[in-house]
């Protein structure tokens, strides 16, 4: 369980009515509210003590909220300052946002709007909390190495990996391509017995059938033309340490024949030589395929896989262990900015498209879009549009928007509330695999009521 703490809000304003009314619109029991009645208070309470939000009007005397957004500098760096002014110019706002306010807004303001800003900054809050707290629980679970992960699904993994790395049996890793699997196998070379030799690791899909048998027990001098110096093999050259087979389900069949006599004896022949050669190597295979089906297809041997099966590992994709998103960020953001000047940081609209994001690439995909994003930020911040998949998604939701432009409003209306329900229904049951009751929780509603727009809007519920 993480204890949650307060938000705690600013509010600077020179007139006591104007702070009393937005004192009354934000009253929340998990918000800690404190007044300055100008802005030499507020920079002299900022000095002494942290604040998440602060609302700073910008017209005030001994100091007006230019004045001290000059003066908190590098003090704000953690805190949210929203400017509250009369003056709606464009020039005014972006001076202010220059400064280091996060954004503006004008009187007369809605209390909505004061309360929607105050939710926003109580989730960034949380995040940023719970992410401390995740980072501690990782800092203390170092045993894996480069491996990120404290969601429970990484925990289950890295408990059957310490117990699969000391057994003396061939494992066999299954999991969506982007999800680590050779990253994996390190890790349980590295626990393992074995941990002193060589760990070799081979894409096996990327073996031409002809180099096959070359490619994985070597050959002699004179054994073909071009083979002008013998040459050891993949098994041979893994020998008293553990040779890593990546997506051996996509394996050509012939190199599958030659395959299964080597793990079988472990003993191999190089192309050319009629001597036998005993190899002590410890097998882990990888495939994101469907081995069972490919059997079925007659595109898999069934007799290597019986072979290649002795522990199985099952690596969960990057949607069932969110937990981990943020984290994962944050690893791959320390270590694209040791090449940058400075170190950016994420803003809370980025955590928030993370979090939403279905990442089908998996942690493959994420570390690219941090690697992008963190290249081409020009202000310190990672916003949502620096990240690759969210240009995506505005494109497409401006082609939507084309789509629509020429409807009634009202018809257009409808048509754009029911895209924006089907997606967001969709995804909290993907989220959930095709857990209607938790899918009904995270979006707020009845599950009767969810269940109705379901059949309603022709949604598919796929289980998983």
């Amino acid at each position: 369980m993480i204890d949650s703490r307060q938000l705690r809000i600013l509010i600077a304003d020179d007139e006591r009515p104007a702070r009393y009314a937005m004192r009354k619109a934000l009253e929340n029991a998990e918000y800690e509210i404190v007044e300055a009645e100008n802005g030499q208070a507020a920079v002299e309470m900022l000095q002494d003590d942290s604040f998440d939000l602060v609302f700073l009007d910008l017209s005030m005397p001994v100091l007006d909220g230019r004045g001290t957004l000059e003066r908190l500098g590098p003090l704000a760096q953690s805190t949210e300052i929203i400017v509250v002014t009369a003056d709606d110019s464009v020039t005014s706002a972006v001076d202010c946002i220059r400064l280091g306010a996060a954004d503006y807004i004008t009187k007369p303001y809605e209390v909505e709007q004061l309360r929607a800003i105050a939710r926003r900054a109580a989730k960034r809050v949380s995040l940023e909390h719970r992410l401390h707290h995740l980072q501690s629980q990782l800092d203390e679970k170092r045993a894996f190495g480069a491996l990120v992960g404290v969601s429970q699904p990484m925990r289950d993994l890295f408990f059957q990996m310490q117990r699969a790395a000391r057994a003396p049996i061939d494992i066999l890793i299954r999991g969506e391509t982007g999800t680590g699997k050779e990253l994996i196998a390190r890790e349980i070379h590295r626990l393992s017995h074995r941990a002193d030799g060589p760990f070799v690791a081979v894409n096996t899909a990327a073996i031409a059938e002809s180099l096959a048998e070359s490619e994985l027990f070597g050959h002699v001098r004179g054994a073909f033309t071009g083979a002008d110096t013998d040459r050891k093999g993949v098994f041979e050259q893994a020998d008293g340490g553990t040779l890593f087979l990546d997506e051996i389900g996509d394996m050509p069949p012939p190199a599958q024949i030659k395959i299964l006599r080597a793990l079988q004896e472990r003993t191999i022949q190089p192309v050319g030589s009629t001597k036998s050669i005993k190899v002590d190597v410890r097998v882990v295979t990888a495939t994101h395929q469907d081995l069972e089906q490919a059997i079925i297809d007659h595109g898999f041997r069934q007799d290597l896989y019986y072979r290649i099966k002795g522990v199985e590992l099952h690596v969960p994709p990057l949607r069932r262990r969110r937990e981990d998103i943020i984290l994962l960020a944050n690893f791959f953001l320390e270590r694209s900015a040791s090449n940058l000047p400075a170190s950016p940081q994420f803003d809370t609209r980025a955590v928030d498209q993370m979090l939403a994001y279905a990442w089908p690439g998996n942690v493959r995909e994420l570390e690219h879009a941090i690697s992008a994003a963190a290249a081409m930020t020009t202000d310190g911040v990672i916003h949502a549009g620096d990240l690759p998949m969210c240009r995506t998604m505005n494109e497409a939701s401006t082609d939507a928007f084309a789509d629509l432009v020429d409807l009634p409003l009202t018809e257009a209306k409808a048509k754009l509330v029911e895209a924006f329900e089907e997606h967001a229904i969709s995804r909290a049951l993907k989220m959930h695999g095709g857990n209607v009751s938790a899918a009904a929780r995270l979006l707020g509603v009845h599950r009767q009521s969810l269940q109705q727009k379901i059949s309603q809007l022709g949604i598919r519920v796929e289980r998983s």
